[in-house]
């Protein structure tokens, strides 16, 4: 199980697909609580042509949890120091969520290592209705644990068709993430998140080629702020129909199909 130690004596898993290949690396990026695990069939595609990293950020999956809550920053330094391990020179970001989030912070601190940058699930400024399921996924955290906020967190990143036609997958959802996750880790993440500060305050800084997707059906990153992030990065935005918040996974051949073809 490969794994790095940050320069605060964390330790980080990371895995790596079709390093055997030439040419930049993407990264992906995990939403809040996601692991490398939820890129296994993007990973699975993309390994013959391409060489693609994934890792679990402080606080998730198999990585430590910290001891406070990690802020934009200390997730863009992990991140580089991650590249800095691998002797990875320059990479494409790919950033779910959360990890949409630290890919753009990584983007204005460490512009020389970065190439391309795509965000999903992001937006300029979080909605009242955005700013209101985050606060209650604290409470719900804090009053059930991880099952309740791993139900309660459903309907509001997935979209209708996706729960219509795989209802019967969602036990195994709530138990997957029940278990690849601890709940001292996602209560510090999320405690880091609602302090990152505002990506648009960030996103005029962004120098490099920039794609913003969004599902049409995002209750927490909704198509106009996605449209404006876009704008501000000086970059191009991609609706996708269909979609909830989660579109790596409900159009994932749609998804995986516009960073290709964004990324070359």
């Amino acid at each position: 199980m490969p794994q790095f130690t940050t320069s605060d004596e964390l330790t980080l898993h990371y895995e790596t697909h079709g390093f055997s290949n030439s040419g930049p690396v993407i990264v992906f990026l995990n939403g809040m609580t996601q692991t490398t695990r939820h890129w296994t069939t993007h990973c699975r595609k993309l390994r013959d042509s391409h060489r693609v990293l994934t890792y679990d950020a402080r606080g998730q999956g198999r990585s430590d949890a910290p001891t406070s809550a990690p802020s934009l920053e200390t997730h863009s330094r992990d991140l580089l120091e991650l590249l800095k391990h691998l002797e990875i020179d320059e990479a494409d970001l790919v950033g779910f969520s959360h990890g949409a989030r630290i890919a753009l912070g990584f983007a204005t601190r460490y512009a020389d290592r970065l190439r391309r940058l795509v965000l999903c699930g992001a937006t300029a400024q979080p909605t009242a209705l955005a700013e209101t399921i985050v606060r209650s996924w604290q409470e719900i955290l804090e009053l059930g644990g991880l099952p309740a906020l791993a139900w309660a967190s459903l309907p509001t990143i997935i979209g209708n068709d996706f729960l219509e036609k795989n209802a019967f997958l969602l036990d195994n959802i709530v138990r997957a993430s029940v278990e690849r996750n601890s709940e001292q880790g996602t209560r510090l993440l999320l405690e880091g998140l609602v302090n990152f500060p505002p990506l648009d305050d960030l996103a005029d800084q962004v120098g490099a080629p920039t794609l913003v997707i969004t599902g049409e059906a995002d209750l927490l990153a909704p198509a106009e702020g996605a449209r404006q992030l876009a704008e501000l990065c000086g970059g191009t935005h991609k609706l996708i129909k269909n979609s909830g918040h989660t579109v790596p996974i409900e159009q994932a051949e749609e998804f995986r199909r516009l960073i290709t073809d964004f990324l070359g």
